[in-house]
């Protein structure tokens, strides 16, 4: 006899139970009764021949089959929903490519040049996720991300994109006009850091020769893109990559009160699975970034 394959809203029903642990809370999200939830799960588990829940005094928690299983039934309806959806917007014919980025490094770097990237390949549809932490591909949906730091990336393989200086910015106005700024007012400024950055400030000091100064004080944000709303908000002084300011710079928003570029350690990559095929909307997306980071590494190079 063939098995037969659990029913898709028993293993809906097991999912959004395990994920609240709580038979209301569940039907609520699937727009059920509690007492279909419960009967999706008897069905389920019965089907199976394994407890999945302990069930004391109304409580629900899982048994260890229905931990292992809850993490699999999500994995398997996040990819049918993904697959889904790939079919639904464009009828198959170009792919999806999940992308995490750095948040932003996606506005101000990568969004901008995408129209050129849509218009040599209109079929194809980037989903942008913000990621700026190192991740294991494994157990999620992207198929690559764009990761700054080294060439090293658990499970992955590194592309190189291009190199990143960082330099000191503030509001034109916040020094007052004066118009000579030496790095020991910067040191007694307001320093506006990267949370995930915190001796930044420190290396561009002693790169300038400004010593015995607390380069740890001032405040610290999440994303370089609150680093620059700081910055143009005149609460201090940013340091951070030049490309991402670069617009702000030739348009007088935001200034450098020291000329010293400060070179980076680490580079942007593009980093995806290593154990895993890469699909044909994947390696599109791929050459086209290898292509565009060229390109503007050429042009940096001859702002220079």
């Amino acid at each position: 006899m063939a098995f037969r394959v659990p029913s898709l809203s028993s293993l809906r029903a097991f999912e959004a139970a395990a994920s609240h642990l709580n038979l209301r809370r569940a039907a609520a999200d699937l727009y059920v009764t509690e007492s279909a939830v419960s009967r999706q799960i008897a069905t389920l588990e019965s089907q199976l021949g394994v407890q999945l829940f302990h069930r004391v005094n109304q409580r629900l928690t899982l048994t260890p089959a229905g931990t292992l299983y809850s993490r699999q039934v999500r994995e398997t309806l996040r990819k049918l929903q993904r697959d889904t959806l790939d079919i639904m917007a464009h009828e198959g014919s170009g792919g999806i490519v999940e992308l995490a980025c750095l948040p932003t490094l996606a506005v101000e770097w990568l969004i901008p040049r995408l129209p050129d990237f849509y218009a040599r390949h209109p079929q194809v549809v980037l989903n942008l996720t913000a990621r700026s932490d190192v991740f294991l591909f494994d157990g999620t949906d992207f198929d690559a991300a764009i990761h700054f730091g080294e060439p090293h990336y658990p499970g992955a393989r590194a592309d190189p994109l291009f190199p990143e200086e960082s330099v000191p910015v503030c509001h034109p106005d916040y020094f007052g006009g004066r118009k000579r700024i030496r790095p020991a007012d910067i040191a007694g400024a307001e320093l506006l850091h990267l949370s995930t950055r915190q001796f930044e400030w420190e290396q561009w000091m002693r790169l300038a020769g400004v010593e015995d100064v607390n380069a740890m004080r001032g405040t610290r944000y999440d994303h370089h893109s609150m680093v620059i709303a700081a910055a143009r908000a005149k609460l201090g002084i940013g340091l951070v990559p030049r490309f991402l300011v670069e617009r702000y710079l030739e348009e007088g928003e935001l200034v450098m009160p020291v000329p010293l570029a400060m070179p980076s350690s680490g580079g942007y990559y593009l980093v995806y699975p290593e154990m895993q095929p890469v699909s044909d909307a994947m390696s599109r997306l791929r050459e086209w970034l290898l292509e565009s980071a060229s390109e503007f590494v050429r042009e940096t190079q001859a702002r220079a």
